[in-house]
């Protein structure tokens, strides 16, 4: 029996802490409630919980933390929500959230959706059995897919794959006029190899392998958008580079992208990168390493390059990226076209609510419930 009214879908998150996660959560939720669907996020409070309580949709303070019984006084919590505040459907996004979730299903019978941000989360022998992947597992990319039905043992029939996407009105195509605008905005000469990282300056994005480029690839320009806690360290080690080493901080990453001739991601652990897809779509080449969605998002020397997860590697593969800029620009306009033909938002949010259908359809038919193993 399929549903054909406006859909109740309550996403459960650890915290609203600052990155990909929660932009996956807030850009969904407020595509859904524009749709006319009802949405709610509950969780604990992190630094970016303004962005959060500012929407029009609902926020609940649940504090996940606290072991077995942090998850049991979350369930409770949730259960008299659930009282008020009836849902079609659980979306959760860490495996303690799943846990509290299939806690509350032993008394409000709601199907589990659970997101993989992250593959290849430690699986030793304790966390393995405080490891819940919900009734269905959506995953943004092969890798992911791959590890949780491999490694997990996840039913392949309930794992979907669905890539997240970007809007590529906000990230337009730039021509040239733009990227002058953008460099002299930067103070930047029109003529010099710049090369962007933008992201969280914090374990796992490997920011400080910036450094090795810098000293690998002579008179680069980089530049390094984001905040975090290693950003003074950072800073420290960059001085030596004066002005060819630049800390922008917290900023709008478009104008870095316009003024790149490549983006630069060195990530140790990716379930997705906004970021990538967001340079990609402006028209920068890629050079990331070998995490979550690259090979679905770096065609080999036609949108970009992967690099193993191995600083000198990265370090000489920049060298090599940037020795010839007519392919650098070459790429770059490729990037763009496959980021707009595979990684929209719009395809992302119609593959979302069709799921969110098949799921619940799912639970309404089986007989008897069937509960993954973990």
């Amino acid at each position: 029996m399929s549903i054909d009214r406006p859909l109740r879908v309550l996403h459960l998150t650890a915290a609203s802490d600052a990155g990909g996660l929660s932009r996956y959560i807030l850009d969904l939720c407020a595509a859904m409630h524009r749709h006319g669907h009802q949405v709610a996020v509950a969780g604990g409070r992190g630094a970016w919980h303004d962005r959060f309580a500012s929407q029009p949709w609902q926020w609940i303070d649940l504090n996940f933390a606290g072991g077995p019984m942090g998850v049991l006084r979350a369930a409770r919590q949730l259960e008299r929500y659930l009282g008020d505040h009836p849902v079609d459907i659980l979306h959760t996004h860490y495996r303690r959230t799943t846990l509290t979730a299939r806690r509350v299903q032993k008394k409000i019978d709601l199907p589990i959706l659970y997101t993989l941000h992250q593959p290849r989360i430690s699986l030793s022998a304790g966390k393995r059995w405080l490891s819940d992947f919900g009734d269905w597992a959506h995953v943004p990319s092969a890798d992911a897919r791959n590890w949780l039905i491999e490694d997990v043992k996840f039913p392949a029939d309930r794992t979907c794959l669905i890539p997240h996407g970007i809007d590529p009105a906000r990230f337009p195509l730039r021509d040239a006029a733009t990227r002058q605008s953008a460099r002299q905005s930067l103070h930047i000469p029109l003529d010099a190899q710049v090369a962007a990282f933008v992201g969280r300056l914090d374990v796992p994005k490997n920011a400080d392998w910036m450094i090795d480029v810098a000293k690998a690839v002579a008179n680069l320009i980089v530049l390094v958008a984001g905040d975090g806690p290693h950003a003074a360290r950072l800073r420290r080690r960059a001085a030596r580079f004066g002005d060819r080493f630049r800390m922008l901080g917290e900023c709008d990453p478009l104008s870095v992208y316009q003024a790149a001739d490549a983006l630069l991601s060195p990530s140790q652990r990716e379930g997705f990168s906004f970021v990538v897809a967001e340079a990609m779509s402006v028209g920068l080449p890629v050079l990331r390493t070998k995490t979550g969605g690259a090979a679905e998002m770096v065609l080999e020397g036609i949108t970009g390059r992967t690099t193993p997860i191995d600083r000198r590697a990265f370090a000489a593969a920049a060298r090599e990226f940037f020795a010839d800029p007519a392919a650098l620009a070459k790429m770059g306009t490729a990037a763009a076209g496959h980021i707009r033909a595979n990684f929209t938002f719009d395809r992302q949010l119609t593959a979302t609510e069709a799921l969110y259908r098949r799921v619940i359809e799912w639970s309404t038919q089986r007989k008897p419930r069937i509960v993954p193993a973990t």
